[in-house]
């Protein structure tokens, strides 16, 4: 029985490796030259990798390091949940009360709406739910910023360069709406966090990262990129664009507080499920408030629901919480079904639905294993 079960287990294995296997594609435009998948539910855990990491003939590997990008943002919000915790903050309070000393913030420039400025009345919860109305660096100036970024790939960045990349560009005046009358995804609302972050700490928000997160929960792979040393097994999955390898070519310290650190799919479980188990906050209303959702209607129409640092998901009737990244991350936690869902796509621009392909890997687990 014991030999049979194992069996079946390969077997069930083999499949969902296949299914990853399926979705590679090694030539073209936008090839995807690897893919990790980390799923598990108690004791059952399904951790592999297939492809090449590096585009070219490092095998994958289920422990590679990977950019995490956006799922940095749940991290920030963590450690802004714990200094309310502790009493060093209040999430309702405005930005100003923490920013004001902060020359290169330019609180009362921050932000206008039709020519009336807003900046002294945002508030650190409207930054964590994107309800602030500030404009963002990577989608409003994209061409601008992404034409500077090519030409400048070695850039070394940092909170002031780009804030002052913020003002350069006149995206205080592009404000999208009065705070908290609307939702718009910026990464300056978690620029402007990881400051307070540091202004309250005295540390480096790395510091940060690794005394609140990384080594209570010994994320021994995880690291904050460009702002700390390295740690782990560097052994890395190349993030692409396109053709373009943007870990051999691109320093992306300007994700810094909404997209920088680097982690593994088997780290992402351990931070998520850290999260959802208590490992993380005091008091078990700390994460009711976090998963507290909002629905907002996108411009494509898409209804997405946004909390702090948090999104919410559904696969397969299932509500889950978690946070995607640009590079092609994704972590997510069914608290119902106790079901942990962490992977990264090396391509930005893959030609297959990521919700139909992760639902159909989460049906087959749940199914069978």
């Amino acid at each position: 029985m014991l030999i049979l079960c194992s069996l079946c287990y390969g077997q069930q294995t083999d499949t969902l490796k296949k299914m990853m296997q399926d979705h590679l594609k090694l030539k073209g435009k936008n090839p995807v030259h690897s893919i990790q998948i980390y799923i598990s539910k108690g004791i059952r855990i399904f951790n592999e990798a297939v492809g090449f990491a590096d585009g070219r003939n490092e095998v994958a590997e289920k422990n590679n390091q990977f950019k995490i990008a956006s799922i940095t943002k749940t991290m920030t919000a963590v450690v802004i949940l714990q200094m309310q915790e502790e009493g060093k903050l209040s999430i309702d309070d405005t930005i100003s009360k923490y920013l004001n000393g902060v020359k290169f913030v330019r609180i009362n420039e921050l932000h206008y709406f039709k020519n009336q400025s807003y900046g002294n009345i945002i508030t650190l919860i409207q930054l964590l739910q994107h309800k602030s109305g500030i404009a963002d660096i990577f989608t409003d100036a994209a061409f601008r910023f992404y034409l500077y970024e090519y030409f400048h790939k070695n850039q070394e960045w940092n909170p002031e360069k780009l804030m002052n990349r913020y003002y350069k560009y006149g995206l205080n005046k592009d404000a999208h709406f009065v705070p908290d009358s609307g939702y718009y995804y910026s990464d300056v609302n978690y620029f402007l966090l990881g400051l307070i972050i540091e202004k309250l700490s005295g540390q480096t928000l790395a510091q940060q990262f690794r005394s609140r997160i990384f080594e209570p929960l010994n994320m021994n792979n995880t690291y904050f990129e460009y702002y700390e040393p390295m740690q782990g097994n560097a052994k890395m999955a190349h993030s692409f664009l396109g053709k373009r390898d943007i870990t051999k070519t691109l320093n992306t310290s300007y994700d810094w507080a909404g997209g920088g650190i680097i982690s593994t799919t088997s780290d992402l479980a351990v931070f998520i499920n850290g999260l959802f188990e208590g490992a993380l906050y005091k008091n078990d209303s700390t994460l009711k408030l976090m998963t507290t959702m909002a629905p907002h209607t996108l411009k494509s129409g898409r209804i997405s629901y946004y909390g702090l640092g948090l999104y919410q998901y559904n696969f397969n009737g299932n509500i889950y919480y978690g946070h995607g990244g640009f590079w092609g991350s994704l972590v997510a936690y069914c608290p119902t079904k106790k079901i942990t869902f962490c992977g990264s796509i090396n391509q930005v621009n893959h030609n297959f639905n990521t919700s139909v392909f992760i639902e159909s890997l989460l049906k087959y687990f749940n199914d069978t294993l």
